[in-house]
């Protein structure tokens, strides 16, 4: 039998809603209670930034505008850049007690190894590769036949490490990257994305019938491969917290402002 690790996945309306804080705030709850967890969930639509995005010379304006696209925009706990992530999405992510900064690449290839399985379970080829031009391009996303088909990022902070990502299930790539691609326009950046570097699980040769919850199973049942899963909804006080963390992640009129003098210094 291997570790015990807590289950968390995230399916009911209010989990949808609070998608983007809910893998920091179980992530907290491993570093204070010394354990692993794995989360699986899924989410309404947002745009996540990481920490260069938020020095952009016109990032309100560009925010501004993805908001009027009905985009919520939230900022990164770890690195990585600009990534939108909606309900043709599936999210993943591993997180256990770290303070060691030095681990960073053992992190990626150790709390990655679940969603691989998982997805190499449905006959997807999946590997850490670079796919160059691709949008959040680095260098332990997962691609297959050369192409990113998920993205992978990390944080260490306040006592745990987090491996999360996205699959992009259905995700239409030509969209996504064009809208991305405004973006950083708007935002003053002159960063050229390339949407032919990227593609969904379904656009994968034998893979076009494939369905979110199928691909849900698979991942749980990659990291079952590993680990002894232990399914554990959220509690009270992480709910709370959750509700908290939303406000504070959220890129609103107050937080830009508060980013735009903080550029200046």
């Amino acid at each position: 039998m291997g570790k015990s690790v807590r289950l968390v996945e995230f399916n009911d309306q209010q989990a949808l809603a609070l998608s983007p804080v809910l893998p920091e705030v179980v992530s907290k709850t491993a570093a204070e209670r010394d354990e692993w967890v794995v989360i699986v969930r899924r989410q309404s639509p947002y745009v996540l930034l990481g920490p260069k995005d938020q020095r952009l010379r016109h990032l309100s304006d560009a925010v501004a505008w993805l908001q009027s696209l009905g985009y919520p925009v939230f900022v990164r706990i770890g690195g990585g850049s600009a990534v939108l992530l909606d309900a043709t999405c599936l999210s993943f992510g591993v997180a256990r007690p770290c303070r060691d900064l030095t681990v960073w690449e053992k992190n990626f290839r150790e709390l990655s190894a679940g969603t691989i399985r998982g997805l190499q379970g449905l006959g997807i080829p999946a590997e850490f590769g670079r796919a160059v031009g691709s949008y959040c391009e680095g260098p332990f996303d997962l691609v297959a036949n050369g192409k990113k088909i998920a993205g992978i990022a990390q944080a260490i902070r306040q006592g745990f490490s987090l491996v999360s990502g996205m699959v992009l299930v259905h995700q239409d790539p030509i969209h996504t990257t064009e809208v991305l691609q405004e973006f950083y326009e708007r935002a003053g950046s002159d960063l050229r994305l390339d949407p032919r570097a990227v593609t969904a699980i379904n656009q994968l040769p034998g893979q076009s019938a494939v369905t979110l919850d199928r691909v849900q199973r698979a991942l749980v049942s990659g990291h079952q491969e590993l680990y002894d899963l232990r399914p554990e909804p959220l509690t009270a006080s992480e709910w709370a917290l959750a509700k908290n963390l939303y406000h504070e992640r959220q890129l609103g009129a107050k937080q830009l402002e508060e980013v735009h003098d903080a550029s200046h210094y």
